[in-house]
């Protein structure tokens, strides 16, 4: 018994310290596993350099050479120098030339002197063995199809054919073109969406006339908002020059994540390439030969900045600054100061990004917009119009002022310079004259910005028309001061409109 009590005794002794220890390794565990440590990257098998050989040697055969030719008719010869009559009478005389043919006039033999050749050139990138080709709008745009126009490709072994133009998108400047041909190498689109910043891309195309040439870079940026379209661009350091254009950025398993289509001229290695991603969602409608199908709300829109979060109350979203009238927003209830916060429960919180989501839709599509107004959260069905029609937005244009609300109070106590760093003046005929003001102008004209203010740094300048202050439409220095005496110390929001011309926007001023 007493052996027994003793082996007894020897094993709880063991198990105690196996427990002691097993508890000392496991506070050192934790206690570095909270111990905070610099973000750094394992280096394990990422020393390999990425393999620009491989994808420049299978992928150069599917970029292609773009020429566009046509003849162009002008009313008058333009003179070599751009100097015009005054500048050669100047040298030689009124009389200069006689007996030889004056610019716009027939020749020897009759022909008009006043036609010129116009030619344009770029790159692009087979996308099927029987010769699709992506390229730019704007690299065929001279283009038209008259039997004097000629559209020629060469591809990389120094065949030349004949192409057509099945599909153009103007505003995300992408077209495709046809070649009668078969069995080609081409490539594949990818997901521009799965590309990260910073990952390794090859740019192939006929940069200043040297074909095929291969440069590489990273992304250095996503949804760069460069134009006034559609397109949120992907931004790369690989070097790309006058005749990348429709060119092909690749990713490096060789798949086409990008088209080339614009540098800064005033950077070095600043490109942008239209997202293939955007591209595959146009590319149904470019092979029918049909003007691209996107949905269009039809406002205005602003970022959420610390002024509107003040006076609207919302952190996150996008403000509604102006509503098109007759558009699909104005028939769906959209008002201006609304806070666009999802499109069909997917989150918004910049205004390329609700332009991007909405523009991924088709026209006569329904999405569910989830907003705030006045401090609520509301939803509205939204019916999307055609984004073709955008152009046709101005002639649209219908007066939303609704009955002017001035106030009864003088608001002379209210000094707008002193609160807000600007003032105003009635729309009188010597304000008109001053600033230039359109006929159509209502409201009331900014008619100085002090320079250390937040008015001057939200762009205010002196002429632009103020047209209401919040919600509330002002036509004359009374009503206007009536409003901005509410703000009370807070934002003003001001619906603003310039001298002349159809834009109009709404600005949030921090008070000084």
């Amino acid at each position: 018994m007493n052996r027994q009590v003793k082996q007894v005794l020897l094993l709880s002794t063991f198990a105690a310290a196996c427990m002691g220890v097993g508890m000392g390794l496991s506070h050192r565990w934790v206690a570095n596993a909270q111990e905070e440590r610099p973000v750094t990257v394992n280096p394990a098998g990422l020393d390999r350099l990425p393999p620009v050989a491989e994808v420049a040697d299978k992928l150069n055969p599917t970029v292609v050479a773009i020429t566009s030719t046509s003849f162009v008719k002008s009313p008058h010869m333009a003179d070599p120098f751009g100097g015009g009559d005054d500048f050669f009478n100047f040298f030689f005389g009124p009389g200069r030339g006689q007996g030889q043919p004056q610019p716009g006039q027939p020749g020897p033999r009759g022909q008009q002197d006043n036609e010129r050749r116009a030619e344009s050139g770029g790159s692009g990138v087979l996308i099927s063995a029987d010769g699709e080709i992506l390229t730019n709008n704007h690299v065929i745009e001279g283009y038209r199809g008259a039997s004097d126009n000629t559209l020629e490709v060469k591809t990389s072994d120094g065949k030349s054919y004949k192409a057509k133009v099945l599909g153009r998108d103007k505003e995300l400047d992408i077209a495709l073109v046809k070649i009668e041909a078969n069995h080609l190498p081409y490539a594949k689109l990818g997901d521009s969406d799965a590309m990260r910043i910073g990952e390794w891309v090859v740019a192939i195309g006929n940069p200043l006339g040297l074909d095929h040439t291969v440069t590489a870079g990273i992304i250095s940026a996503k949804g760069r908002t460069v134009t006034t379209g559609i397109s949120s661009f992907l931004q790369t350091d690989a070097a790309i020059n006058r005749g990348n254009s429709g060119g092909p950025l690749l990713n490096l398993h060789g798949e086409i994540i990008g088209i080339n289509t614009m540098i800064r001229a005033d950077g070095q290695n600043i490109g942008f390439a239209v997202p293939s991603t955007m591209i595959q969602r146009a590319l149904k409608d470019l092979r029918a030969g049909r003007a691209v199908s996107r949905g269009f709300l039809g406002l205005q829109t602003a970022e959420l900045e610390k002024g509107f979060q003040e006076a609207l109350g919302v952190k996150d979203g996008v403000v509604v600054s102006d509503v098109t009238g007759g558009q699909a927003a104005e028939k769906a209830g959209v008002q201006r100061l609304d806070v666009i916060t999802a499109v069909d429960g997917k989150a918004v919180s910049r205004p390329t990004e609700l332009v991007e989501t909405i523009a991924s839709h088709k026209a006569g599509d329904v999405v569910k917009l989830s907003l705030v107004r006045d401090r609520k959260s509301r939803e509205l069905s939204v019916k999307l119009g055609d984004r073709k029609h955008l152009g046709d937005q101005e002639d649209q244009e219908e007066e939303k002022n609704g009955p002017t609300q001035d106030g009864s109070t003088e608001g002379k106590a209210f000094n707008s310079e002193k609160a807000y760093g600007f003032t105003v003046g009635n729309i009188t005929a010597a304000n008109r004259q001053a600033f230039n003001l359109a006929e159509d102008r209502k409201g009331v004209v900014v008619t100085f910005v002090a320079a250390r203010s937040d008015a001057a740094e939200k762009g205010l300048t002196a002429g632009v028309i103020i047209n209401a202050v919040g919600t509330r439409s002002v036509s004359n220095v009374q009503g206007f001061n009536a409003e901005a005496t509410k703000a009370n110390g807070k934002p003003m929001l001001l619906l603003i409109q310039g001298p002349s011309g159809p834009g109009k926007g709404t600005i949030a001023i921090l008070p000084r």
